[in-house]
């Protein structure tokens, strides 16, 4: 169940980077991310006002202060880079930077958590960088990636900020409902972006059905689908193990990117690709577990 789960917010998630490209043709990145969220909050707000309450009557000072925390690094923080990122380069190449995810959160594990890391992670790690750092001086600039040094770099804070997510995630689903973490978060975002839209308001008669259905999707389906799946498939595992279904957006995006968008990525973005996927393998590969000798 928590795999399936899993599997299907990636697949959600994927999706995202090619709405948001269709979306970014007729609003910026902040009307963009607060027209969705708001989208989304008045779709949760029956179920806040219904259901909702009985478990808001249970948070503590504590889940609320974490929560907080949690919606900072996303969708606050986690969409600003993201969406600003995605102006500047490909759906496929933020996809191959977001599979670098799980060897942030193992970091950020060790740094915060004092978990053990070995040296596999570290090479790992660095062979990703390597190739996150190849991908971009060797991205060639097009109508879909005018500024790559600077698209993906936006995307690496976008992981960074994914991390802190993934880590206070982690902690408020052992004690809350993930489905009300989730709603929970989808409102703060949206009252963080406000201010975006009354300084800087969209005019919504100008953009295209193609965008407003994109918009529709990246509100409804993806801000609640693929979060909700996705917090209840970490509230069954550990956070690394769903830090590791990360791996499979470089697949779902490359496909679905090629496919609705046309976009192809160079030789040298292929290389950088291939460097980021190796250097997970190394990082992630299970080790062989050793069979005890028998004693005759």
């Amino acid at each position: 169940m928590a795999w399936a789960a899993l599997i299907m917010a990636m697949l959600i998630w994927s999706s995202s980077f090619v709405a948001s490209k269709l979306v970014l043709v007729d609003f910026t990145p902040e009307q963009a991310v607060g027209l969705r969220l708001l989208l989304a909050a008045a779709v949760t707000l029956p179920w806040l006002l219904i259901w909702g309450r009985a478990h808001l009557r249970r948070m503590t000072a504590s889940h609320w202060k974490w929560l907080v925390l949690m919606a900072l690094f996303e969708p606050c923080l986690y969409f600003l880079a993201e969406m600003n990122g995605l102006l500047y380069t490909s759906a496929s190449a933020a996809g191959l930077v977001t599979s670098t995810l799980p060897l942030w959160i193992a970091l950020g594990a060790w740094l915060l958590l004092k978990e053990q890391i070995g040296p596999r992670l570290i090479v790992g790690l660095a062979l990703a960088l390597t190739g996150t750092l190849t991908m971009t001086l060797l991205g060639q600039t097009s109508e879909a990636a005018p500024n790559p040094l600077l698209g993906n770099a936006l995307m690496v804070l976008a992981m960074l900020m994914a991390t802190g997510y993934v880590l206070v995630a982690k902690r408020l689903t052992n004690e809350l409902s993930p489905w009300l973490i989730t709603v929970l978060q989808i409102w703060v975002g949206a009252v963080f972006f406000v201010p975006f839209l009354l300084l800087d308001p969209p005019n919504l008669t100008t953009p295209s059905a193609t965008a407003w259905q994109a918009m529709v999707w990246l509100g409804v389906v993806v801000s609640l689908g693929a979060y909700g799946l996705y917090n209840l498939g970490i509230s069954q595992v550990s956070a690394q193990v769903a830090g590791m279904s990360v791996n499979l957006i470089p697949l779902f995006t490359l496909v679905l990117a090629g496919t609705i968008l046309g976009e192809r990525l160079s030789i040298g973005e292929l290389l950088g690709g291939a460097l980021i996927l190796i250097g997970i393998l190394v990082a992630l590969w299970p080790r062989p577990t050793s069979v005890p000798e028998q004693v005759a």
